[in-house]
């Protein structure tokens, strides 16, 4: 087993965000936890030379959702240049679980122990009411299960391997980050970076009651019609391969029928 101290909290925070710094502040003071803090990429102030856009989602990008991907992409850098294996990511508006830390690391004390084939690359730590397919027992409270039939649309927080930082960064930077999608629909691509990403359920940490930084106007959020067909259209076949390929046919299928039953009632 890996010594625990070779994983390093990030808190992506922007400087002028003091009150959401003193929000995190006092949740990590709870759950006894040091980080380091990223000074996030502002979208108020985004440098056009640092970043490309060839935009495959639903609807043109916002500013926020730059910002917000750079960010990331900001924190997996740093994460790589330290000697971590493992990077803790999470944003400033996060209410964690009074056992947040213990779950986290019994996750990380555990990940040595699965099949080489169950090891996550990414751990989300947020599932909202999604349908899940069980990997692993953590304890008698926690377990490692995948999406049922797609990734949670959040990143939240969530733990990152070394490989899969590596694998998601190699993909992007071709050589400025190419941003596609926001980064929480890119990683609902998880085939287009080889990423295995699975959720710590029950979720130990849940949104905060604050107002959104990526402020989208109205008109973008009704995405053209015949855009989001196709959008979808794009990813329904890779998706689904993706999910089959990883955890078998009738898990996926009982999974499905789960999601669709639930949609029905």
């Amino acid at each position: 087993m890996k010594n625990l101290q070779q994983y390093q909290t990030y808190l992506i925070n922007l400087d002028r965000a003091d009150e959401r710094l003193k929000l995190m502040e006092n949740e990590f003071k709870k759950c006894q936890i040091s980080y380091e803090r990223i000074s996030a990429v502002d979208a108020k102030i985004l440098d056009l030379s640092t970043y490309k856009v060839k935009n495959k989602y639903d609807r043109n990008l916002v500013p926020g959702e730059i910002g917000c991907y750079l960010s990331h992409v900001k924190t997996l850098e740093t994460f790589i240049a330290s000697e971590n294996e493992f990077a803790l990511i999470i944003e400033d508006d996060a209410i964690l679980s009074d056992d947040f830390k213990s779950a986290v690391e019994n996750s990380l004390s555990n990940y040595h122990k699965l099949p080489t084939k169950d090891q996550w690359d990414v751990l989300k730590l947020f599932n909202g009411k999604r349908k899940h397919i069980k990997i692993a027992d953590i304890d008698e409270k926690y377990i490692i299960a995948a999406c049922g039939t797609s990734i949670p649309i959040t990143t939240i927080a969530a733990i990152w391997t070394r490989k899969a930082a590596e694998k998601f960064l190699n993909k992007i930077k071709r050589p400025l980050p190419t941003i596609q999608r926001p980064i929480d629909c890119d990683l609902q691509h998880a085939w287009e970076f080889d990423l295995r990403i699975y959720n710590l359920l029950p979720s130990v940490v849940k949104p905060a009651p604050v107002e959104t930084q990526i402020q989208i106007d109205r008109s973008l959020r009704k995405s053209k019609f015949p855009r989001q067909i196709q959008y979808e259209l794009n990813r329904l076949f890779p998706k689904y391969f993706y999910l089959i390929n990883h955890h078998g046919f009738k898990k996926f299928y009982e999974s499905f029928i789960a999601k669709k039953n639930e949609l029905i009632k």
